[in-house]
């Protein structure tokens, strides 16, 4: 019987695979050549077998030597069995072996899972080494730029010490030049005590013309109301004139605004003038008293009459500033089939007549603390055409087109066909160099979420449209303004009017404002909408309420309230010494987002240097028509009830943007300005609005004129 001791000993010693199989196969080839053995014992037991046959045969004859072969076959068998005994023996340890190579197999199947597993764990450690060192490698190039940066700070750390040095050395000249001023104003004190002694002069001839009006004033019928009006008006105009003189002696007004203010004492005996409609107001007291033409009249109806008011009519406009539908004509649309939604507003001329005001102690400028403001239609003595109409170059103009609706926008490769359509949900998908500003009933005006919709931006679109279309612009602005408050009586539009969209519920992550077009069925009228939709997030919410509902002035939908918009034409510019800074004004229609020179020039006061409700506005003869806030120490309902946001102590640039968003409640109204954005900037909730300024005798200019007039005349 074959010996596979030794073999299996191997296999049981055996730790890695491969000496495994090389036990086994040793052992195996030991048993089969023990089987060979067996096979040439089976050989020899068949041939002792023929043997014992052969002498069965010859058993009768040979007894003796068949007993022989007997004992001789039995010792044969007795082999044999032997032998069978030791093939079953064999095969029970071939049997054994097997069992053992079966769980040999197992257990190195088993190492096999265990090797891989640890491969695997291996490979994964070894990529996360090569993440760390990627990191790491990122890690140390961004402290290199950071470096690298650090030494750019530096750099211009030194740079700006440089510049500082320089400036020292600058203002030291700057001094001397002070002290030159100092003389020279000195100068000028004794040049102004004469102009004072000419007012004297004027006062002395001022007071020989009210004889003469009184002596009118005996002559007229007393049952006249009217002409009792203006002389009541007048002698209180008087008062005010005496009162000028006095403090014209006491301010240190330049010669050239003393002359201005003679003008307009002598404009004042003009100013009882049924054509000629005003308000005062009187930042100081918070009291509005209506004079001049407006005296016993109410906003509405009262003012139809007069073409700067009544005249403010909604119209189509072609994009070459053709005038092809008035709001009450069959195919008038709002919906943008058939142009953009205006409002033509006729031209009027205005005089600001300063009362009581105090100079500016930490800038430049005035404060106004009581003035009387006029408008006419026509041209008066001492009044100037309101500076939104003039044309691009220079001329004055008979009208402007303002938009009925705030901004939304044209996509121009939009629509199923891509051949353009309007962006109904303030889809931020625009094309600036292509997509048209528009003016539209029943969209969601366009902002700044995540598209950059800034004023050069909107101007740019606005200008997609065709020569002379603009985004709002600072004088058609203030136009709207002068004319509100001389209907309204009061500068709290949003109590002369309604709350406006200022109540809605603000999510941080959505352009909240409500869809155009509300205030439809308002036509060129004045109030607020029976309903708007809000849309949210793609929710949409009919509101009813007061403070979710738009207003309407004139045609004009949302003055102020549901988004703030972008105003163009203005910078607001200071450096770090001019309180809020100084507003400075485009004289022209190029614009830019950052210039105080050239044509820019300075509105010769300064804004308020702190945030709040407004109490006095800024003054200067050359920008008397603007409303800026020089103080905020109002609050939400008097005097003007509207908020002012600024940089305190500016140093650089602020742009602006007017009328408060939808969740900013009496902080907003028709002069809330934010003016603490910086240049370029942009954002969810702000847009912005169309002007169009025609150009004076074109074509196109003079058939809109025959075409109101027609208007009017129907």
């Amino acid at each position: 019987m074959a010996n596979i001791d030794p073999y299996i000993k191997q296999i049981q010693d055996a730790v890695y695979g491969e000496e495994v199989r090389s036990s086994i196969i040793n052992a195996l080839q030991k048993v089969n050549d023990d089987n060979e053995s067996y096979q040439q014992l089976k050989k020899d037991v068949i041939a002792a077998k023929d043997n014992v046959d052969s002498q069965v045969s010859a058993f009768d004859a040979k007894v003796a030597e068949a007993q022989t072969t007997i004992t001789n076959l039995t010792n044969a068998t007795s082999a044999a069995n032997t032998a069978k005994t030791n093939l079953q023996n064999a095969t029970s340890t071939a049997n054994t072996a097997k069992t053992n190579l079966t769980n040999a197999t197992s257990a190195a199947n088993t190492k096999k899972g265990e090797v891989e597993a640890a491969t695997a764990a291996a490979n994964t450690a070894k990529t996360n080494a090569e993440n760390a060192k990627t990191n790491l490698d990122t890690t140390i190039t961004s402290a290199n730029n950071a470096k690298t940066a650090l030494q750019g700070v530096i750099d211009n750390a030194n740079s700006i010490k440089a510049t500082l040095d320089s400036t020292n050395k600058t203002a030291a000249t700057a001094k001397s030049n002070l002290e030159t001023a100092i003389s020279d104003a000195i100068t000028a004190k004794n040049q102004l005590q004469n102009v004072i002694d000419d007012a004297g002069n004027i006062k002395a001839e001022l007071s020989g013309v009210i004889t003469q009006a009184n002596t009118a004033k005996t002559n007229l019928d007393s049952s006249v109301v009217t002409a009792n009006a203006v002389l009541q008006s007048l002698s209180a105009e008087n008062s005010s004139a005496s009162s000028n003189l006095e403090e014209l002696r006491s301010e240190n007004f330049n010669s050239q605004e003393i002359l201005a203010g003679v003008a307009d004492l002598r404009a004042y005996l003009g100013l009882t003038d049924e054509d000629i409609l005003g308000v005062q107001v009187d930042y100081k007291n918070k009291t509005f008293t209506r004079i001049a033409g407006a005296v016993n009249l109410t906003n509405g109806a009262d003012f139809d009459r007069f073409s700067m008011y009544g005249g403010r009519k909604r119209c189509n406009v072609a994009d070459d500033g053709t005038i092809v539908a008035w709001h009450g004509d069959a195919d008038y649309a709002e919906d943008g089939s058939m142009g953009q939604v205006m409002v033509y507003q006729p031209k009027f001329y205005y005089l600001v007549c300063p009362v009581v005001y105090d100079p500016i102690e930490t800038g430049i400028g005035y404060h106004l603390r009581k003035a009387n403001y006029y408008v006419s239609e026509k041209p008066r003595t001492g009044f100037r055409l309101h500076p939104a109409f003039y044309d691009a170059n220079g001329n004055e103009i008979d009208y402007i087109l303002d938009s009925a609706f705030e901004g939304s926008i044209w996509d121009a490769d939009g629509g199923a066909d891509g051949t353009g359509a309007y962006l109904l949900l303030d889809e931020q998908v625009m094309t600036v160099s292509a997509d048209k500003f528009c003016s539209i009933a029943g969209a969601k005006p366009a902002s700044g979420l995540t598209q950059n919709l800034t004023r050069p931006n909107i101007e740019q679109m606005a200008k997609n449209r065709g020569d002379n279309w603009h985004g709002d612009l600072i004088k058609p602005v203030s136009a709207r303004q002068l004319l509100m408050i001389v209907e309204l009586g009061m500068m709290n539009t949003q109590t002369g009017i309604g709350q406006g969209v200022v109540s809605i519920a603000d999510n941080s992550a959505f352009n909240c404002s409500s869809l155009t077009g509300s205030t439809s069925s308002l036509g060129n009228g004045t109030g607020q909408a029976a309903q708007t939709i809000n849309e949210k997030g793609g929710t949409t919410t009919t509101e009813t309420a007061s403070g979710k509902t738009a207003i309407t002035w004139r045609g004009t939908e949302n003055p102020w309230g549901n988004i703030w918009k972008f105003v163009y034409g203005i910078n607001i510019w200071g450096n770090g010494a001019m309180g809020g800074g100084q507003p400075f004004i485009c004289t022209d229609f190029n614009f830019a987002e950052s210039k105080n020179s050239g044509n820019y020039e300075g509105a010769g006061f300064t804004v308020t240097n702190a945030n709040g409700y407004i109490s006095a506005m800024g003054y200067s003869t050359k920008c008397d028509w603007l409303f800026i806030a020089s103080e905020c120490l109002g609050n939400s309902s008097l005097p003007v009830g509207d908020y002012h946001y600024i940089t305190p102590n500016l140093n650089g640039y602020r742009i602006a943007r007017l009328g408060g968003r939808w969740a900013h409640g009496g902080i907003a109204g028709a002069f809330c300005w934010f003016l603490a954005y910086g240049v370029g900037a942009r954002a969810r909730d702000v847009g912005g609005r169309l002007v169009y300024v025609p150009t004076k005798d074109s074509q196109v200019y003079l058939a809109a004129i025959a075409s109101w007039k027609e208007k009017m005349a129907a």
